[in-house]
């Protein structure tokens, strides 16, 4: 536990349990560490997750082995996919009938590293080792598996100092040939990914940007990236919008900037990658030059190095950035009741909120429509698409970030994946607001089986627990809202207040264009 807190530690989440008795023990004893203790494993992860994401620091988490660890792996996972590290400790029988040397391949997917302590002596090494994993390259959850015996033992150790780590610096040739391609083009466009957030780069983005006159587009985990309020920004990069797809097609160079986004289409335009993951950058057939390294390190000498070769840029995007986005915000390219629900969501928030995107049909739609106005102010679960992750993920940014507004987008379905977790914000006095839009039912999925599957419908219409209840039965704020205007009033009147709220927004089946 000291080891933990020399590396920066200030957050454990878990349950207590057989195995790790000792473990807890040490929490209580630790002053400057804040053990948060949840109702289900799942949460554990999903709430580190969130916490890194609204802090830049990774949380601990402890779980007991078997089937608390595999409850914690689909948090575990999408953390992996969203790139937030955190250090899970657990036990090294994952298995009833294994002996603490099962295959560990299956891991792969969901940590970056791993490791097993035999000796109490080994672990400040091993603690060390995991830091340095976390913190250098492509963050990402590590896993150290302890025995319950070691625990117990007692021996003589030698804490260790942590290590200072810098951003990774891109290769110089490398950055000069980039350079090199984007002062040499005509219509470039940078594609802003969720990296760009992790390495705390969009002031770097903003002025490359402005240097070049470069329209900004962003991933779902991207957005804020650029503010939505800057001349430049396009928003989010939906493709299936015509004019968007078409408008893209005409650039001559792409940027791509801590973003998985594949680019195959290379013909006749350059795509450059940035990303601090030396296998992305390496992948064939996505881009077509590659430059590894922290985004904003890598932003930053690429600026340097245009400065050093050619001027700044003059004004030539603008206006028709602002005559397509008035065309994709008109009402009508919009959706209702979608785009009044989301924008009473949007007025009633601070610049600096934290929204939540459940995988719901107004948490789809927030990708497009909904305006972001500062990095890392809009959490997704990216290409993993959790089910049921908004709710515990905005649990743990909250924690994080009391001082700051977080909101979750969720649906009836996904919401009750962990519900229980209401105990949670109840118990830790943790002043989230979940809007919970109710169409009683896994909508999307309705949607297609009725329009794609000859309106097969099954399992996918829900019966429901009256969601106030629920709430107040937790002892959280619960509240019904009607329409657009009693949602803006409620989320308004449930921020000031700051207790944990749930607000129910009762909704029938809806449309889905993206």
């Amino acid at each position: 536990m000291r080891s933990l807190q020399r590396e920066g530690i200030r957050t454990v989440f878990g349950i207590p349990g057989a195995g790790q008795y000792e473990i807890v023990d040490a929490l209580w004893e630790a002053d400057e560490v804040n053990y948060v203790s949840v109702r289900h494993e799942q949460a554990t992860t999903y709430m580190a997750d969130g916490y890194f994401r609204a802090t830049g620091e990774p949380a601990g988490v402890v779980v007991v082995q078997g089937p608390g660890f595999f409850n914690a792996t689909a948090g575990l996972a999408t953390a992996y996919d969203v790139s937030s590290p955190m250090l899970v400790v657990t036990g090294t029988h994952l298995y009833s009938h294994d002996a603490g040397g099962v295959d560990s391949d299956w891991l792969m997917p969901l940590v970056k590293w791993q490791g097993h302590a035999d000796w109490p002596a080994e672990l400040p090494g091993l603690v060390s080792e995991a830091m340095v994993q976390m913190r250098s390259g492509r963050p990402r959850p590590v896993l150290l598996q302890v025995d319950q015996p070691v625990l117990a033992l007692q021996q003589d150790i030698d804490l260790l100092e942590p290590e200072a780590h810098g951003p990774n610096t891109p290769d110089p040739a490398e950055v000069e040939q980039a350079a090199r391609i984007l002062a040499g083009s005509r219509s470039p466009v940078i594609w802003a990914g969720g990296g760009v957030h992790i390495s705390g780069a969009s002031e770097s983005l903003t002025r490359l940007a402005e240097y070049l006159q470069a329209p900004v587009v962003t991933t779902a985990g991207g957005k804020g990236a650029l503010s939505d309020r800057h001349p430049l920004s396009m928003g989010f990069a939906e493709t299936r919008y015509a004019p968007m797809a078409t408008w893209l097609e005409g650039r001559d160079v792409v940027l791509a900037v801590g973003t998985r986004t594949p680019f195959p289409d290379t013909e006749g335009r350059a795509v450059i990658r940035v990303d601090v993951d030396p296998a992305e950058t390496a992948r064939q057939g996505h881009h077509t030059h590659g430059l590894t390294g922290d985004a904003g390190a890598s932003l930053d000498a690429l600026l340097e190095a245009l400065q050093g070769s050619t001027g700044p840029r003059e004004n030539r995007e603008q206006a028709g950035i602002a005559d397509l986005l008035r065309d994709r915000f008109a009402p009508h390219n919009q959706l209702e009741p979608q785009m009044s629900l989301l924008d009473a969501v949007r007025r009633a928030l601070p610049d600096d909120a934290i929204v939540v995107q459940g995988m719901n049909q107004l948490g789809y739609y927030s990708r497009n429509y909904l305006p972001v106005y500062e990095g890392g102010r809009f959490l997704s679960a990216s290409h993993h698409g959790t089910l049921g992750h908004a709710f515990p993920v905005g649990l743990g940014a909250k924690l994080g970030a009391p001082d700051r507004a977080v909101v979750v987008i969720s649906g009836d379905g996904g919401f009750l994946y962990n519900s229980q977790e209401l105990a949670t914000a109840v118990q830790y006095g943790i002043g989230i607001v979940v809007v919970v839009f109710n169409d009683n039912a896994y909508g999307n999925v309705l949607r297609a089986q009725q329009e794609q599957f000859r309106g097969h419908v099954l399992g996918t219409r829900l019966h429901n627990p009256d969601f106030v209840s629920l709430g107040l039965a937790y002892g959280a704020r619960a509240v019904r809202a009607h329409g657009a205007d009693e949602l803006h009033l409620a989320l308004e009147g449930a921020l000031e207040i700051g207790l944990p709220t749930l607000i129910e927004v009762p909704v029938g089946e809806m449309e889905r264009v993206y």
